[in-house]
């Protein structure tokens, strides 16, 4: 049962860091797309949100970050600490890693590339 657990966590981590990117790329293209339509397309796509919920999106962001490092720090305090050496290898708690660190960087472009207002369905 060893190192599927950590090749589950690194392909599924690889998986979040691909769909982070992807969605920053279209967000970016969306808003592109939208600022060459003219006045009548919103370039930043969020001409129409209540500016406060926009600075709390963007005042989430630490958090993810400290998330990630936190969770992370768990895990490997947690690993030697205790005896979970004998349940768990080197590669599934470095898959665990990853998936906490990939998790935070979903949600850091999620949140900070939101794509209300865009139409994402022309990319």
């Amino acid at each position: 049962m060893r190192y599927y657990l950590g090749v589950v966590c690194l392909l599924f981590g690889a998986f979040l860091i691909y769909r982070a990117i992807d969605h920053r790329r279209r967000v970016l293209k969306a808003r592109a797309l939208a600022a060459s339509d003219g006045p009548n397309g919103a370039a930043d796509g969020e001409s129409n949100i209540d500016p406060s919920l926009l600075r709390m999106r963007t005042a989430m962001l630490p958090f993810y970050a400290m998330y990630g490092a936190f969770a992370s720090l768990l895990l490997v305090g947690g690993y030697f600490l205790s005896d979970l050496s004998e349940h768990l290898s080197l590669l599934d708690l470095f898959g665990l890693v990853v998936l906490a660190i990939a998790y935070s960087v979903f949600m850091v472009m999620r949140a900070a590339y939101s794509r209300l207002g865009l139409d994402l369905s022309r990319l």
